[in-house]
Parts: structure tokens; sequence; C-alpha cells
């Protein structure tokens, strides 16, 4: 500021500088305040896009939800209609039968000649039709595949059996229906009847097949008798699909504890335990080379039926056991794979080929064989093992026994009623799911996988320890003899039947 300045100048100068200064802060302030609502803006652009990012997400979801739940939804309802398609024409069938039942019955009468009203006066009452006459004489008609060489065929042909030891009349009649195997086993010819002789039908085939019977043998084979199916399952839980099987029957046996607990818990009538009754026939013609089977190897046996489904039977599992207990190409030891109906899966045979190429001392026999010769072939072998999945019964286990061999088998499902560890080499497991559909057996369902490093360890001991192997195979022996033989089987029928009042 100049020194000879008037103090008016002075003033006036002094508030300029005091203007500015002040224009200045203001400056400043306004823009800090600028930055500041410029940062809040930012801000709330920010979470404005949070917010509906989030929304969207929670959108998504929801619609994924209502998508998941629709789904759902709609598959439960495919799933009843496809249940109420069935029942509808279920009950159709069953109308259509009547109506033709009566037709045939309207026809009957017009073709009858109209008696006279004189013979009409003089003839005398007619007698009361006896409960017990034709058709309806106490005993068993017994129905099922009889000449299908299947499990279902063979368990019919040992119900035969095990009636045949009774004093109880019976007949038999053949169901050809839905079976593709080979229909030539006859044992039974000579018992077989045409039409249903008797009070008591016993009918050897599941649920879902005794529709199939009631279209094929009509209506007039159920009304008036006493209807009993004998069913087989491998499951903990019994099929759906088998429910209206229950409309057609009094009641339900079973061979197994296992099946029975299955069974019972959608079964609207009585379910009682009936086992198999065991018997088999060999041939002593017949030897190990009959089947080009070495003569100085312990031979381990496995059997199995495609049409059983492969998965269930796991043979893969017994292939890996007996490659864990033994060197390779052990000349000691062999393994023998039997496979039934290998047609109806070639692609299972091929990879069984792979698992066991480089193998000499494993042998996989595929052709067809007679029930003697499929006994025999058993005969001929040491050890039956079956590291199954699961099993209704275990038929080709009781049989093994029957003739004196040790078993070694998953210790779960029908074969633990006649299998423990003083008679049979039991194998570990653990419970799974099933995983995906095998045929009946559902992606939901529980059944075992094996222990195979345990199933290697029996078997190498029962190859290395003669007493204790000679031990289990006796008492096994024992078991089925005493316990499953037709006689005992037989007497159990006899004794249900007589509960009953139908004998």
């Amino acid at each position: 500021m100049p020194t000879n300045a008037s103090p008016e100048r002075v003033t006036t100068m002094t508030l300029a500088i005091k203007a500015r200064k002040k224009k200045r802060t203001l400056a400043a302030a306004d823009s800090s305040h600028k930055k500041l609502r410029r940062k809040l803006r930012l801000r709330r652009k920010k979470h404005r896009i949070k917010t509906r990012l989030k929304g969207k997400l929670k959108l998504r979801k929801l619609k994924r939800r209502g998508k998941l739940r629709l789904k759902r939804r709609n598959k439960l309802k495919r799933r009843s209609k496809r249940r109420a398609i069935r029942r509808k024409k279920w009950k159709l069938s069953r109308k259509n039968s009547k109506f033709k039942n009566k037709r045939r019955k309207a026809r009957r009468k017009k073709r009858s000649p109209v008696p006279s009203q004189a013979a009409v006066v003089e003839a005398t009452p007619p007698a009361a039709a006896p409960t017990d006459g034709p058709g309806n004489a106490p005993g068993i008609n017994l129905i099922g595949f009889i000449h299908a060489e299947i499990g279902l065929g063979e368990s019919a042909r040992l119900a035969a059996r095990a009636i045949q030891t009774t004093d109880i009349p019976f007949g038999i009649i053949d169901f050809p229906l839905n079976v593709a195997n080979r229909m030539d086993d006859m044992t039974w010819a000579h018992k077989e009847i045409q039409h249903p002789a008797f009070n008591t039908n016993i009918l050897h085939m599941n649920g879902d097949s005794l529709l199939h019977a009631q279209m094929h043998f009509g209506e007039g084979l159920f009304q008036g008798r006493h209807n009993i199916g004998f069913w087989h399952w491998e499951l903990p839980d019994f099929p759906d699909e088998n429910l209206p099987g229950f409309d057609l029957v009094n009641e339900v046996w079973v061979p197994t504890s296992f099946v029975h607990e299955s069974v019972s818990k959608k079964s609207p009538v009585p379910v009682i335990r009936i086992p198999h009754g065991i018997h088999v026939e060999v041939s002593p013609e017949i030897n190990r080379n009959t089947f080009g089977l070495p003569d100085n190897q312990f031979l381990f046996y496995m059997m199995y039926d495609v049409q059983s489904h492969t998965a269930r039977k796991n043979p893969q599992a017994v292939i890996e056991a007996f490659k864990l207990a033994f060197e390779m190409n052990n000349p000691n030891v062999g393994l023998v794979l039997k496979i039934n109906n290998m047609s109806f899966q070639p692609s299972d045979l091929e990879g069984l080929r792979e698992l066991v190429s480089g193998h000499s001392n494993i042998y996989i026999i595929d052709r067809i064989l007679s029930r003697v010769e499929v006994n025999s072939l058993l005969q001929c072998t040491d050890c039956f093992v079956s590291l199954h999945r699961s099993e209704g019964f275990g038929l080709g286990l009781a049989e093994a026994m029957y003739l004196g061999k040790p078993v070694v088998a998953t210790n779960w499902s029908g074969n633990t009623d006649f299998m423990n560890p003083t008679n049979s080499c039991p194998v570990n497991y653990q419970l799974v799911q099933v995983g995906q559909d095998w045929g009946p057996y559902k992606a939901y369902q529980t059944w075992a996988e094996p222990d195979v490093h345990h199933a290697a360890q029996l078997m190498h001991n029962l190859v290395n320890n003669a007493e204790w192997r000679q031990s289990i195979a006796a008492n096994g022996q024992q078991t089925i003899r005493n316990e499953y033989s037709p006689q005992v089987v037989g007497k159990m029928i006899k004794e249900r039947l007589r509960n009953l009042g139908l004998i």
C-alpha cells in the first residue's frame, strides 16, 4: 500500500482486499461443497445399482425356485396321471371281462332249450351244489411260469415239489405270457390241468403280472376261490406299480423276512412268510471236463441271469475280489462265471470280457444249459460267490449250501434268513442309494455296496484253511436241508391252509 495515500483511500483498499479474500473463501467453500455433493450423488447411484442388482438376483432366485417347484409339481401331476390312467385301464379291463362273462352267459341261455311246462312241474327240485364240487374241491391250483427257465419259473417248480410232499390235492396251470425266455422245462407236465379244479389259487407271479393273468384267464379263475399271491421283491420300498395286484388276492406269501418287511408296509391283506423248499438234482455223468474246466484248481463260482439286472447281481465286484485275493494267473485257483440270457445285453458280456482279459484262470460260460447241467456245474465247483447289491431270497446261494459248498455273499437282504457267520461267509457292506434307474429298481431306492476287500480276504482264507472251509460248508448244508427242505415248507403250506379252513 503507498505511504502517501489518504485515509479514505486506505479504507477503500482494505475493504477491497477483504472482499477479495471473502470471495476466494466462498469460492473454495462452494467448490468443496460441489465435490461433496458429487460424491453423495455417486454414492446414491452406486447404492441404486447395487439395490437393483440384489433385486434382480433375488428375482432370479425366486424364479429358479418357482421353476423347480413347478417342475416338481408337474412331475407329481404326470406321475399321478399315469397312475390314474393305469388304474382306469385296469378297471376297464375288469369291466370288459365282466361284460364278456355276462354276454357269454346270455348266449348260453339262448342256446339251451326251454323246458316244457309239464317237465317243470314233474321235475324234482335240484340238489344244492356241493361246496367241494368240480372246480371248488379242497386243494391247490398252482399257477405260474411253470415251463420258464428263469428264477420265477424255478420258484413255482419248487412250490410244486413242496406241495407234493403233503397229501393236499393240486394241479398246475401254466401261464405262458410275458416271458421271453426258453419255455422248455417239462418237469411237472404230468400235473398240468387246463381249468382250475380246487378252491385255492397260489399264483407264483408278482403283482404286476397278476393283471396280465386276469386278462389271460378271465375273472372265473379268481371268483369264489381263496387267491394267494407268491411275490418276490429285492429292495426296501415296495413299488407302487404292484399295488393294484392286492385287489386280486386275499393274502400274499413271500419267501423271506426282508420281502415281508417291504411288502407289509403297503399291503392291505395279510402277508405270510413261506420260504422256498430247496432240492437240487445233479447228474453224476457231468463233470468239469463237460465244461472244459481244469481238475486241479480250487474253483469259485458265480451265476446270474442278465434279465435279473447285472447292476443288482454285481459280477464286476466278484471279479475284483478274486483279483485282489490271488495273484494273476495263479494255477491253483480259478473263477467261473455262468451267465444266462446274455443275448438280451451283449454289451455286458463285452465289458466282462475286458475285465478278465489276460487272466487265464477266469472262465466265462454263456451258452445255454439245461437245469440238470446248471446244477451239475454248481456241483463241480468248490465255492459259490455272490456280491449282490440285493436279493429277494438268493436261490443260487441256498442251492450251493444244499450241495455242501461254502458260500461267500453280501450280508444284506433276503439271504440273511439262512446265512450267518457259522454256516457261510457273510461279506461286510455299506448301504447306498441306487443312484439311477435300473429297470424296476429306481434311483431313490437303497441297496448294499459290498466290501470287495473283505470278500477277497474271505476267499483267500477259504482256500488256505481247509478245516474252517469244511466246517462252514457242513453247517450250511445242515441249515438248508433241515430248515428249507420241501417237506418242511410243505408242512408250513398245509398248516396255513388248514388255519384258513381251506383243506
